[in-house]
């Protein structure tokens, strides 16, 4: 008989017997601050020139069937359009399931008395897959290479199914101040096999603020709420910058039901185009002792360099990026 992860087992037989899959909420990041095109469409071109970021990130390390995911996004701005456009790939797994999506955006930018604002919507179409020889069930026969369920809402061979992606948000930056909201998932449904993937919606909150304490040195503190209108999580951090390096630590958890763990965050400008940065997560809630923590990893490349289409507008100064 072929071991499988338990957990993977009793997580998806639960969901699938059911008929209906409910997702989590969106993938988590731990450096949501220094990428955040990936949670909010209306942030595209606001890093100023041609920004591409790629990152991946393991989650729980050790523990058989967590989520790891990995994603490459690109966003310029178009001031002939008065706005940006960007690309999102994205390829998410748990356990037996897996998520491919990809997207395209654009946002509308107004660089008004009160600050700069910018409104984008995300569209796109994701795959949905489940892979069935990670799963068993109470009556199944697994044998060698061969297998059988028993059970006639679960498939003996691999499900998939595919659903359109909606998101919108927007963005407000005044001088060293930035804001954000988002709303995910919107109208997301998939049918794979005898059962139907449906995620709900996510909404959320961002903010941060830069304060200076030297020509050098700035910290920024910042915070990331989301909810999906049954659960909600929060995510509180402080990043410093000085000169070509930054660090960080943060926080993930609403109260004490949610507290799940803290992040280290350190990172480096190799060159004037390239930045990258690492996160780790420790546990901090009663499941730790099942995993080794959380590794994520960020690259980006920045052309550093204005796009010439157009009339270049005035130049919104934030010292991130300079």
């Amino acid at each position: 008989m072929r071991l499988k992860p338990i957990q993977n087992i009793l997580l998806l037989c639960a969901l699938l017997i059911g008929g209906m899959i409910q997702a989590q909420q969106t993938p988590q990041w731990t450096q949501y601050t220094l990428n955040q095109y990936l949670i909010n469409p209306a942030y595209g071109g606001l890093d100023r020139s041609l920004s591409i970021t790629a990152g991946i990130r393991s989650q729980w390390n050790q523990f058989p069937g967590a989520p790891k995911t990995q994603v490459i996004n690109g966003h310029l701005p178009l001031y002939f359009l008065n706005g940006s456009a960007g690309f999102t790939l994205l390829n998410d797994k748990l356990g037996a399931f897996r998520r491919t999506a990809f997207t395209l955006s654009y946002n509308y930018v107004v660089d008004a008395p009160i600050g700069l604002i910018s409104a984008g919507f995300r569209i796109g179409a994701q795959q949905i897959n489940i892979d069935s020889e990670e799963l068993i069930t109470p009556d199944g026969s697994y044998n060698d290479n061969n297998f059988d369920h028993n059970d006639p809402r679960l498939a003996n061979s691999n499900l998939s199914g595919y659903a359109p992606i909606w998101s919108g948000g927007l963005f407000y930056r005044k001088d060293l101040l930035e804001l954000g909201v988002t709303i995910d998932n919107i109208g997301n449904s998939a049918e794979a096999g005898n059962s139907t993937f449906t995620e709900n919606y996510v909404f959320s909150l961002y903010g941060s603020y830069q304060y200076f304490l030297s020509e050098d040195l700035a910290l920024e503190p910042n915070l990331l709420f989301k909810t999906d209108g049954s659960q909600s999580q929060i995510d509180i951090g402080i990043l410093g910058h000085y000169n070509q390096f930054m660090a960080g630590l943060s926080i993930r958890g609403l109260n004490a039901n949610s507290l799940d763990a803290m992040g280290v965050i350190a990172g480096v400008r190799v060159s004037d185009n390239v930045r990258v940065s690492y996160s780790f997560d420790l546990g901090l809630s009663d499941f730790e002792t099942f995993h080794d923590g959380t590794h994520e990893f960020l690259i980006n490349y920045n052309l550093n360099k204005p796009i010439r289409t157009g009339e270049l507008p005035r130049i919104i100064y934030n010292p991130r990026y300079n």
